[in-house]
């Protein structure tokens, strides 16, 4: 079989006729739900995405002025994604949903721009590793959504700021009338 080089015009004419053209980086798009590697500015995997919380690293992304679309996959339910879809609408990012039978691995958001960016590394690093490595007590890393006391309030501000969005602040009348921190009371 001739390859299209080889072919006369007519020839590819009616190739790509009753094929299709063919895609350029198809393995690629297939890995980046639809979109070119180059364009990516960062990703999440379907665990990152479905778990407690939200990535700050993923806001930064969004607020970026290379970013434009939000991509997530249709295998991702809506409400698991809302947090991102929101922000990404205040930040006037496109935001889309993609299902293809041809999209293979474990990727299920991603946060891309319309032409090639310069980032070297676009995985997010999980987040119980990254605060593990920070120095952050497990009841911290598994309580998003919780209370803290004001002290690890202050623990967490120190060593990790910006996951302090993932969190509540009890306040002094809480922790005088009993209210538990998810941290101190379950030592």
């Amino acid at each position: 079989m001739k390859n299209d080089d080889e072919k006369s015009d007519l020839e590819k004419a009616v190739f790509h006729g009753a094929h299709g053209t063919p895609e350029i980086k198809k393995d690629e798009k297939n890995r980046f739900l639809g979109e070119f590697a180059e364009r990516v500015i960062c990703y999440l995997n379907y665990k990152q995405l479905t778990e407690a919380g939200i990535y700050p690293e993923v806001i930064d992304c969004i607020k970026r002025n290379e970013a434009k679309k939000l991509v997530i996959s249709r295998e991702v339910e809506l409400n698991q994604a809302q947090d991102y879809i929101k922000i990404a609408r205040n930040n006037g990012l496109k935001f889309k949903r993609v299902d293809s039978p041809e999209h293979r691995g474990q990727i299920s958001l991603i946060v891309a721009s319309d032409r090639a960016v310069n980032i070297q590394e676009k995985s997010v690093m999980n987040r119980k590793e990254k605060l593990k490595k920070k120095g952050i007590p497990d009841n911290i890393i598994n309580g998003v959504g919780k209370k803290l006391c004001p002290e690890c309030w202050k623990l967490l501000q120190k060593k990790a700021e910006e996951e302090l969005i993932n969190y509540k602040k009890m306040s002094w009348i809480e922790k005088l009338t009993g209210e538990d921190c998810i941290n101190c009371d379950n030592d």
